[in-house]
């Protein structure tokens, strides 16, 4: 024998039935309507308008109650059928290639992983004869009832430092690199010493003091000496700079070695290297000329911004010594102004002088940046037995 079922019309709403659908013959919509509602609370709620029947739509309960009743089963449920919605699918979807690699997109091309050349760079016998500076102390005092700022600048007074006769460097190597690390580090050591209350400090303390300031001291030596350079004549181009040391140095033409601390081109990096190219500090160049400090002036500037950077960057027990140096060192430029210039209202080109110092200030810190993404690009190789002393000097 063969059962013969009539599947003509839907056994929820007596309507034209498209097939079987979980067990029951009925039309789509049935079919669709116990999909969504199967297993929600709807069964257990009454008739919504009491003339439910064959002449009459059905409401919802009511026409769940009757796919229940006439055999609909959840069990007979099938997934992963929709080619828009299938978990399957979804499971299958390849990640990204940031999620797959675990890295941001800008660093795809750097293996953190990969091998790579690292270069000792070793300082120790540069921070020992800074040790022994401070140790030593000022080669000489004849000016011991002067002022703070008196004995600073008879040191670093750059208008009779800064040779005349300025020689022209086109190719920058790392010889020249590291004869201006000692330049600067031990000038500014020697410089330090001629301060009475700097000497009175713990020698750890005038190191970690010493480390932090020096590459500060050397960014304002380079603004007074290419201004001074200008109002002398003695540049020929606008991107030329000068140091004190009797070096000019033309930031947009020099040729520099960078194979001892990269494994990439120059090209590639001199985005990167501090001071090389467009040099961000070279329109305060004007307003140092027009300006023109005084030594007293200049090696104001060179403290101020000095011990306000180290007290900044350390916090604590050095940010209460550094305010105190701020202190007295203006107290001694209000006796400068009053005394010696015979002006009281000076607090207009001050103000203008201090301009300069928040500038320099600013220029360290938006270079932390690039600083942060040539590490983490492995931009520069390089690894220094004190990498303290380097700190936001851009390697």
């Amino acid at each position: 024998y063969i059962m013969l079922i009539s599947i003509e019309f839907c056994k929820i709403c007596d309507r034209k039935s498209q097939g079987i659908h979980f067990g029951v013959p009925s039309c789509r919509a049935c079919a669709a309507f116990f999909r969504r509602r199967a297993g929600s609370d709807l069964v257990e709620k009454s008739c919504m308008n009491k003339k439910c029947g064959k002449e009459f739509f059905l409401c919802k309960p009511c026409r769940l109650v009757r796919c229940y009743a006439v055999g609909m089963d959840e069990k007979k449920f099938q997934f992963d059928r929709d080619a828009l919605a299938s978990t399957v699918l979804l499971n299958t979807i390849p990640k990204s290639f940031d999620k797959f690699v675990g890295r941001p997109q800008f660093v795809h091309f750097c293996d953190p992983s990969a091998p790579s050349t690292s270069k000792f760079i070793d300082v120790r016998l540069l921070v020992e004869k800074g040790e022994n500076i401070l140790k030593s102390g000022p080669s000489w005092t004849p000016h011991m009832n002067k002022g703070p700022l008196f004995k600073l600048a008879n040191f670093h007074n750059v208008f009779t430092k800064m040779p005349v006769n300025m020689a022209t460097n086109n190719v920058f190597s790392r010889g020249d690199c590291s004869d201006c690390w000692e330049y600067y580090f031990l000038t500014t050591a020697t410089w330090l010493t001629n301060f009475d209350e700097f000497q009175k400090l713990e020698h750890p303390v005038k190191m970690k003091i010493l480390f932090a300031i020096w590459h500060m001291w050397g960014r304002m030596d380079k603004l007074a000496c290419t201004a001074l350079a200008r109002r002398r004549q003695q540049l020929s181009a606008k991107s030329e700079i000068a140091q004190s040391n009797g070096l000019f140095l033309d930031v947009d033409t020099l040729a520099l070695d960078v194979s001892w601390i990269s494994e990439f081109k120059l090209e590639e990096v001199e985005f990167f290297i501090d001071g090389f190219r467009n040099w961000d500090l070279m329109e305060l160049v004007q307003v140092f000329v027009e300006l023109d400090p005084t030594p007293i002036e200049l090696n104001y500037m060179l403290a101020q911004m000095s011990f306000y950077y180290a007290g900044n960057r350390f916090q604590g027990e050095i940010l209460e010594i550094m305010d105190r140096f701020q202190q007295i060192l203006s107290d001694d430029l209000h006796k400068y102004y009053v005394n010696e210039r015979h002006t009281s209202n000076y607090s207009g080109r001050l103000s203008r002088l201090l301009k300069i110092n928040n500038a320099v200030q600013s220029s360290v810190r938006k270079r932390r940046p690039k600083t942060d993404i040539a590490k983490t690009l492995n931009i520069f190789t390089a690894e220094f037995s004190h990498p303290e002393m380097f700190f936001d000097t851009g390697f």
